[in-house]
């Protein structure tokens, strides 16, 4: 069965993955669902503690309900605040304070919880789902939230006339319906296993039908109305942008009378501002987290990028068309070495092709991986491996290892080419521009290469992008591309029944509703695809956000959207 999703985009990688350029997802705005379309940093993230967090007592709600204002930070301003063509990862968490979905993930991430929707959806039949929406939700200009406006929503970016970004990330979706004032229809193009996790994220976010239409897509993403905690108030173009309090919202009234998210490009110059007081929340740079820890008045939470980097070999050319040479190279590095040269204190190890906390959150068996697939450095056994592929005495050519001009692809690199002379391999790491990077994926014309990929809180979005068989996407592969790079072109070296049932597998996991049924399948795609080492798997990004102590029931993370005020929190200040 051909899936129906476009061949792999490799500039949405750029995109997903920060390589353009842009912020990375500030603490105080939350992740997002799904593999979002973004010019700015990974798209999603977890988080863990620096500090203890704070609840709310019913004593203290009582005395915080006049106000107070929180004021964030970002690097870059926004571009458009309309979600349905927003492009930048920070401004499609601040939206969640203006615009509501349909469902929100948990705080673990491990189920989705009605937030407009009133129920779970009810499933009629593979691609049909009948949502029922809560009564008397009213937007910020006072108009109803009815199925029209969620209707009117999905399909308007569904419309290719209009030309949304999110399209790509809608496009398992067929039609929407108003089915009902309060029932909404949502008719697939084919099942979808993650389907609620895209109706969490602002890519499907909820916009009113009569304010979109009256003021047109430009002045509604400069004047947006949404039904969110907190309404847009206003905003000063490289300065700040400011929201006041929703009095009227559906799910209680938010503690704080205002949110300012202010634009300030560097992060010394956020953090400065943090450790004085003059904003509630901002990034804290690797060289300042000691001095954070410090200071008295400031929490911090370790941010991990649901992102996964490494090192991809190349099977269509010699000597990696071996698994014995793949497999010889994870005995040639010290992965926390390389981690240790690539981010320092800031990643994590990744098994399994992903990232450690979506490991967790699925109760992967990632301790099992790292023991069977991630050996200590061992040069002995590495050269056992190369003399029973027939390198016992060297290889006659010089590696070509491409990589990007960041240090945290180039030390990957450097440190693998190092480790190749220690064992009578010679090897030349040669940095490529963005361009050229992109060519030699789709061309195949390298040995070894980096990459890293942001594929958010679900191993669909990990395993169908990167071993997935690109041959059996409906209309094959692209007339350039000479296979999926980061398969390491298995799939064209190794024609077997057994990489076929894996991408059988893999595109049947993203049809497959059932949780535990699509965990047993990302277990049997992770120990076919590990068991022949067609990458050299290194980290997955962290950053540091920091906030005042001031701020009280307020913990930033990685699934939670909307932390000032959601179903488990409503931030206020108390000094």
């Amino acid at each position: 069965m051909t899936d129906k999703r476009t061949n792999f985009d490799r500039r949405r990688f750029l995109a997903t993955s920060g390589l353009l350029g842009g912020s990375v997802l500030a603490g105080c705005t939350g992740g997002d669902g799904g593999q979002e379309t973004t010019t700015g940093g990974a798209g999603t993230t977890t988080a863990e503690s620096m500090g203890g967090g704070t609840e709310t007592t019913e004593e203290q709600q009582q005395n915080v309900q006049g106000g107070g204002t929180f004021i964030g930070t970002t690097a870059e301003d926004a571009t458009t605040l309309d979600p349905r063509m927003n492009e930048l990862a920070w401004v499609n968490g601040f939206l969640h304070y203006i615009f509501d979905t349909l469902y929100l993930p948990s705080p673990d991430g491990k189920k989705f919880v009605p937030h407009l929707a009133k129920e779970q959806p009810k499933q009629q039949d593979d691609t049909t789902f009948v949502i029922p929406l809560k009564e008397g939700v009213t937007f910020h200009n006072g108009d109803e939230l009815t199925a029209e406006d969620v209707a009117y929503s999905i399909n308007w970016m569904l419309d290719p006339a209009n030309k949304s970004p999110n399209k790509a990330n809608l496009d398992f979706i067929d039609t929407v319906e108003a089915s009902g004032k309060y029932e909404a229809t949502f008719n697939l193009k084919y099942p979808f296993a993650l389907f609620q996790l895209v109706l969490s994220g602002m890519n499907a976010g909820i916009v009113s039908k009569s304010a979109a239409e009256q003021k047109g897509q430009k002045k509604f993403g400069q004047d947006p109305v949404g039904s969110g905690p907190f309404a847009f108030d206003k905003h000063v173009s490289s300065s700040h942008i400011d929201l006041a309090r929703n009095e009227d919202y559906f799910l209680k009234k938010p503690n704080l009378g205002k949110v300012r998210m202010r634009i300030i490009p560097k992060p010394q110059v956020q953090f400065v501002e943090l450790a004085s007081g003059g904003v509630h929340q901002a990034t804290v740079p690797k060289n300042l987290i000691g001095k954070a820890k410090s200071e008295q008045g400031i929490k911090m939470k370790r941010i991990s990028h649901f992102d996964y980097n490494g090192l991809i070999f190349n099977s269509m050319r010699k000597p990696f068309d071996n698994v014995k040479v793949r497999e010889a190279m994870q005995y040639l590095v010290d992965y926390d070495e390389i981690l240790k040269a690539t981010k320092g204190q800031l990643g994590k190890r990744s098994y399994g092709f992903m990232p450690k906390d979506v490991n967790k959150s699925w109760e992967f068996p990632w301790k099992e991986w790292k023991e069977k697939y991630y050996p200590a450095k061992d040069h002995q056994k590495a050269k056992q491996l190369l003399k029973e592929a027939g390198y016992g005495g060297g290889m006659d050519k010089t590696l070509k290892i491409s990589s990007l001009a960041s240090s945290k692809f180039k030390n990957m690199a450097i440190i693998l080419q190092k480790e190749l002379k220690k064992v009578g391999i010679e090897a030349n790491v040669r940095e490529v521009t963005i361009g050229q990077w992109l060519t030699e994926l789709d061309s195949g014309e390298f040995d070894v290469n980096i990459y890293g990929w942001s594929g958010g809180q679900d191993p669909d979005g990990f395993y169908y992008y990167l071993f997935r068989d690109l041959r059996n996407d409906e209309g094959g592969m692209n007339d350039d591309v000479v296979g999926n790079a980061t398969a390491a072109y298995l799939y064209q070296t190794q024609d077997s029944d057994k990489l076929q049932k894996v991408d059988e597998t893999i595109r049947q996991a993203r049809r497959t509703n059932d949780r535990a049924e699509r965990k047993k399948m990302y277990i049997d795609a992770a120990e076919t695809w590990q068991s022949l080492y067609p990458h050299i798997p290194v980290f997955s990004e962290q950053a540091v956000t920091g906030w005042s102590k001031d701020v009280k029931d307020y913990e930033p993370s990685a699934f939670t959207q909307q932390p000032l005020c959601n179903e488990w929190s409503n931030a206020y200040i108390q000094k």
